[in-house]
């Protein structure tokens, strides 16, 4: 049951990227999309992030924005620290995005606050 669920939301989350991210997305066949999608969201899950919107903001992250971010060392140091909890950490590396994409002139990299 939560496999067909799970596969229901990835399908769902698939279409609106489709929709609203096509030029991020269109590199992707649907099963890449979906494979990418359901693999974001299984990292975001075991990085433990509790809060829907940040959960929803690794995915997109990992699927278009920054692929697979959460394998890089140092991010994954972050995520993976004995400090805070999950969503402070992801907040962390979110902060550390924003900061970057000033510094390369480009704040419309983040969309988020």
């Amino acid at each position: 049951m939560r496999n067909m669920v799970v596969a229901q939301n990835d399908n769902d989350i698939a279409m609106m990227f489709r929709e609203r991210n096509k030029e991020e997305v269109a590199h992707l066949s649907d099963e890449q999309l979906h494979a990418a999608i359901h693999e974001a969201r299984e990292a975001a899950f075991a990085c433990g992030i509790q809060n829907q919107n940040l959960r929803m903001r690794f995915i997109m992250l990992g699927v278009y924005r920054l692929p697979r971010f959460w394998m890089d060392p140092t991010i994954a140091g972050i995520l993976n620290a004995s400090t805070g909890t999950p969503d402070i950490r992801f907040g962390d590396v979110c902060a550390m995005f924003r900061i970057s994409a000033d510094r390369a002139d480009k704040p419309m990299g983040v969309w988020w606050s």
